[in-house]
């Protein structure tokens, strides 16, 4: 209890939040917004039959056991600083619920707008059809802006757990994760009643190709890196060219995927079934091999980009690590423990020994807590050793060194 006491006070530390009347009017707001998102999303079932219903919670079900890899995916880049689980769950629920749902209604809105402007220039929107200037250009836009905005709040409301470039990508991954969750359920309703049979398994190979990491996981995370970056970086410049450069990424790769991804696609799986892609009829291993070659060649270079940027913050996260603790060895860190901590290494990790595994993880977090909030405080130009914070991880870790000799 302590511990999660003291991960919420240092997540809203700095932030408007910790006034009660800012806090009750954001719970509103955000309250507001699920509830109107929530309702977009199911309004297809209120007096639907019952196997519209049973579809959507099949769906649902299918979508989180579909994202369990990319869960753990999350869960193992997190494990050095451990982001409030509720966070990440927040961040997923709005992509699921508020982003998709409001992309969905700005999409069609846009759809119409762009039809009534293909209409009056001949039948064309500068030389593309309606549908294709939608799906390329301004659904990308929609949903990316969408999106951004859950981290935005995150990276402004929540600033004291917002660290570094790995927040970012974390937390945008979460969101983006939700969106594609949200997607697969909407398209399942949307195959239900083109055709009375929901393609379970060919949309879950088209929406969940490698196991979630892959499309808005992927799009969000470059989108959330920008702003992570523009938390951990003291150029002032670089602090306000990063998130737009996050959302200039997020926006090529949604669009790449969109445009050369989806004619790769679509061309392979005519090439092998001499038909097109339709995910009733279409066999689920074919629409998979198909999938995962175009979403590839689409996106190979977003995968080296995120992968460079983990091993980055990796290097990172271990060196800001080993340099705050060395002045708390012999106060929160024993010289044994050190030891380790010199010795830790990118995707490596450490271990706290002579405790149970419980008190050990306990001590390893609040040590690195305590490492990162002594570099935020140094950042922001404070007195490290009159933080109340600092004072409060310091204590915890004696407490729980206490506890482990009863």
């Amino acid at each position: 209890m302590a511990d999660n006491a003291l991960h919420i006070k240092q997540a809203l530390s700095g932030s408007p939040l910790r006034k009660p009347a800012h806090a009750a009017v954001f719970a509103i707001f955000l309250f507001m917004l699920l509830a109107m998102g929530m309702y977009n999303l199911l309004w297809p079932l209120y007096g639907g039959a019952p196997r519209m219903i049973q579809t959507f919670a099949f769906g649902a079900l299918i979508a989180i056991v579909a994202s369990l890899p990319a869960i753990a995916l999350v869960w193992f880049l997190d494990r050095r600083e451990h982001e409030w689980p509720f966070l990440l769950i927040s961040a997923a629920l709005w992509g699921a619920v508020v982003s998709a749902s409001l992309s969905t209604l700005l999409g069609t809105a846009v759809y119409g707008y762009f039809l009534r402007l293909a209409k009056q220039m001949g039948g064309t929107f500068f030389g593309l059809s309606a549908e294709t200037a939608t799906s390329v250009f301004a659904i990308p836009v929609v949903e990316e802006i969408i999106k951004g905005i859950a981290i935005l709040l995150l990276f402004w409301l929540l600033r004291g757990d917002f660290d570094d470039l790995r927040d970012g990508i974390i937390y945008g991954a979460m969101v983006g994760l939700g969106f594609n969750a949200a997607q697969y359920a909407v398209f399942l309703l949307e195959g239900f009643a083109a055709t009375g049979a929901p393609p379970y398994l060919s949309l879950g190979a088209l929406q969940f190709v490698f196991f979630g990491i892959n499309g808005h996981f992927i799009y969000s995370a470059m989108l959330g890196a920008g702003f992570g970056l523009a938390r951990q970086v003291q150029d002032a410049r670089l602090k306000k060219f990063a998130p737009l450069a996050g959302l200039a990424l997020a926006l090529l790769a949604n669009i790449l995927a969109n445009s050369v991804g989806t004619k790769i696609l679509n061309d392979l799986v005519r090439a092998w079934t001499g038909e097109r892609l339709l995910l009733a009829t279409t066999p689920a291993l074919i629409v998979w091999l198909a999938t995962a070659i175009s979403t590839l060649a689409a996106q190979f270079w977003a995968y080296i980009l995120l992968a460079i940027a983990v091993h980055w913050s990796e290097r990172w996260e271990v060196e800001t690590i080993r340099r705050h603790l060395f002045s708390e060895v012999g106060v929160s860190v024993t010289p044994d423990e050190y030891v380790l901590i010199e010795q830790d290494a990118p995707f490596k990790g450490r271990a706290v020994p002579g405790y149970t595994k419980k008190i050990a993880t306990e001590i390893l977090d609040a040590q690195d807590e305590l490492a990162y909030r002594k570099w935020r405080v140094e950042e922001e130009g404070g007195d490290v050793e009159n933080d109340e914070l600092v004072r409060a991880w310091r204590d915890h870790i004696a407490h729980l060194r206490m506890s482990a000799q009863h």
